[in-house]
């Protein structure tokens, strides 16, 4: 996944993105992406997607979407099950959206 987090700081840098917003994004993106990795898909491998662009008149936002079952959260998560909370603390603002046909998360930032 190294290269995706490469390629998405040298897109967020070109749409204008201070840096440390650049890290937020890209840690954001790759938080999101291993929860595909550790909820989508518990049977074995899937997809996943990264869509990225800039919303008028200010924002970047960024998708990611798996064609995964969604999975309520443990009421007790141990050490792990943080990664929505760290994605909100990174994003303007996040929404999740669920379905049968899978899960995107869907992530803004003030350019």
């Amino acid at each position: 996944m190294r290269w995706v987090r490469l390629r998405m700081a040298e897109w967020a840098t070109s749409a204008g993105m201070l840096p440390d917003d650049v890290d937020d994004l890209v840690l954001a993106t790759y938080e999101a992406l291993a929860n595909v990795a550790d909820h989508a898909y518990p049977q074995g491998p899937g997809e996943a997607w990264v869509e990225a662009g800039l919303a008028p008149p200010d924002e970047v936002v960024v998708v990611v979407s798996d064609r995964g079952r969604w999975r309520p959260p443990p009421a007790d998560p141990g050490l792990r099950g943080r990664g929505m909370t760290l994605i909100a603390a990174l994003t303007e603002r996040v929404a999740v959206q669920r379905g049968d046909a899978g899960t995107s998360v869907v992530m803004h930032w003030r350019v």
